[in-house]
């Protein structure tokens, strides 16, 4: 029943019951209305709503918390399944020397969140092994880690497996499974019996005083509050799946040498890495040198939108004419809905040659550069800040423009001397969004600023190469060869955590600004 019993499968038999529980419900009720010797209190259509909502809403609601729980109860098993003794997810003997009991402690308690993520993916990838028709259920009960390498047989069938399997791993990814499975087939049950009772009791429920109106109304109210509620939702979602892993990390690695380390070295790359202990490289994971390469591209692109977008605001809203606004404000908005990848590329064949060219290759010995990713990032800020200053402009009331120029200003002063002045905390909100939305910048970074994996010091020449805060994130997450393994992996969650609170700060500040601006002129 679990393969065929999905919750698409369930979808659909809930589709098809809201369809015919609409028929249903509206047919029983126009038969009791019209056999009736009064009349209803609702119409026959509010009663067919009625067992629509009552057929769907309880059973998608439990499909989404479902679907969005069942990760953190898989996680939550899995951590309680791995036995003490596991070697996996211990601090070697060789390792243990010099260190406190507080210091084993937050080690084994890393190797321990490494370990579960490595058995999700091992787990994943022998699903897929079996999806192939590779092997079936009784094959894989019979795996030995210990006598085979298995992380070669599922790599040459495609799958994702990064690190060696080892028998504890197989154990405990085998046991993962059973319980995934039975969670499988658990959660299509329960929306099942949730949709066949919503179905049957709205059903019941029909009659000449039922206030079916009312209902579909509450109904209704409660998907407006759903809704209403999932952009916090989402947000708690996005910060509680960072949070742990950075809370990890820190006390593994250490707040502060983290947030002020002046180099970034992951063990995984040997080049230009100090040795630690018995001749092993250490990770070394500081965060200025990310942070100074995404503030530095940031800083570059806002040189160039701010002005560019501004002057091209106050064109549009003071100086343009109806037929020149309608022509060139949808021009200038097309700049927002190419893709980044696109400006990324760009960046990579045209105006990283083209600086190159211009300024020497002794300057700027590649085509990855600060200017580069600056420049093209600002081009791509340009209709971001006119668009939000040609809003701000626009809000100025018409009275201080009369008369600014019934005084006797020109429209250039009236523009400098009272528009600009008066929008100021509305253009300053523009520009603070802009800076937020190039520092989360990903695509155009990655092509144009630079892919070095070590890094020593702050770079402070604009035409050489840095790297962002987004880089090391996307060169971790997307399978490069340091991390998976180490304390590098968790080391981008608080990349990750840091730079949410940046933004976050970003956004809240363009807020508060944008907000005292409409105080002083509603």
């Amino acid at each position: 029943m679990g393969a065929f019993l999905t919750f698409p499968v369930v979808l659909l038999v809930i589709f098809v019951l809201a369809v015919a529980g609409y028929l249903l419900g509206y047919r029983r009720a126009r038969t009791l209305s019209e056999a009736a010797p009064r009349s209803m209190h609702s119409r026959p259509n509010q009663h067919g709503w009625h067992v629509v909502f009552a057929t769907v809403a309880p059973a998608v609601l439990f499909i989404i918390v479902w679907v969005f729980s069942t990760g953190v109860v898989s996680n939550i098993y899995a951590n309680a399944i791995i036995p003490d003794e596991l070697q996996d997810v211990q601090v070697p003997l060789q390792q243990r020397e010099g260190l406190t009991e507080r210091e084993i402690e937050i080690r084994e308690e890393v190797l321990r969140t490494q370990f579960v993520a490595t058995v999700k993916g091992l787990a994943v990838a022998i699903d897929g092994y079996i999806a192939n028709g590779n092997a079936n259920e009784a094959d894989i009960e019979r795996w030995r880690a210990d006598l085979a390498p298995l992380q070669d047989r599922l790599r040459a069938d495609g799958q994702v497996v990064r690190s060696s399997v080892t028998q504890g791993m197989l154990t405990v990814a085998q046991d993962l499974r059973r319980f995934n499975a039975r969670m499988a087939t658990a959660g299509p049950l329960v929306a099942l019996a949730l949709t066949v009772f919503g179905f049957v009791l709205a059903l019941r429920a029909i009659s000449l005083d039922f206030r079916a109106r009312t209902v579909v109304e509450r109904w209704i109210v409660g998907f407006l509050i759903f809704a209403s509620t999932m952009a916090i939702l989402t947000t708690i979602a996005i910060l509680s799946a960072i949070t742990v892993p950075s809370i990890t990390f820190f006390r593994e690695y250490g707040f502060f040498n983290f947030l002020f380390g002046m180099a970034w070295a992951p063990a995984g790359d040997v080049a230009g890495i100090p040795e630690g202990r018995d001749g092993q490289y250490e990770s070394v994971l500081g965060f200025l040198p990310l942070i100074w390469g995404t503030l530095y591209i940031s800083l570059v692109a806002l040189l160039v939108a701010v002005p560019l977008g501004l002057l091209a605001a106050v064109y549009l809203s003071e100086f343009a004419s109806k037929w020149a606004r309608a022509w060139v404000k949808p021009a200038l908005e097309i700049l927002a809905g190419v893709p980044t990848i696109v400006y990324g590329i760009f960046a990579l064949i045209t105006i990283g040659p083209f600086l190159q060219a211009v300024v020497g290759a002794t300057v700027m010995p590649n085509t990855v550069s600060v200017m580069t990713a600056g420049v093209v990032m600002g081009m791509m800020l340009v209709p971001f800040v006119s668009s939000l200053s040609d809003d701000v402009i626009n809000a100025v009331p018409q009275a201080m423009r009369d008369g600014s120029l019934g005084l006797g200003a020109t429209q250039a002063e009236t523009v400098t001397k009272v528009i600009l002045p008066a929008a100021l905390p509305g253009i300053v909100g523009a520009v603070v969004l802009a800076a937020s939305r190039a520092i989360g910048e990903t695509m155009i970074v990655v092509l144009a600023a630079g892919a070095l994996s070590n890094v020593q010091g702050l770079e402070p020449n604009p035409f050489g190469a840095v790297v962002t805060v987004t880089t090391r994130i996307v060169a971790v997450l997307t399978g490069e060869g340091s991390g998976f393994d180490s304390i590098d992996v968790l080391a981008v969650f608080a990349l990750a955590f840091t730079l949410f609170f940046i933004t976050l700060g970003l956004n809240l500040l363009a807020q508060r600004m944008v907000a005292k601006y409409r105080e002083q002129y509603d």
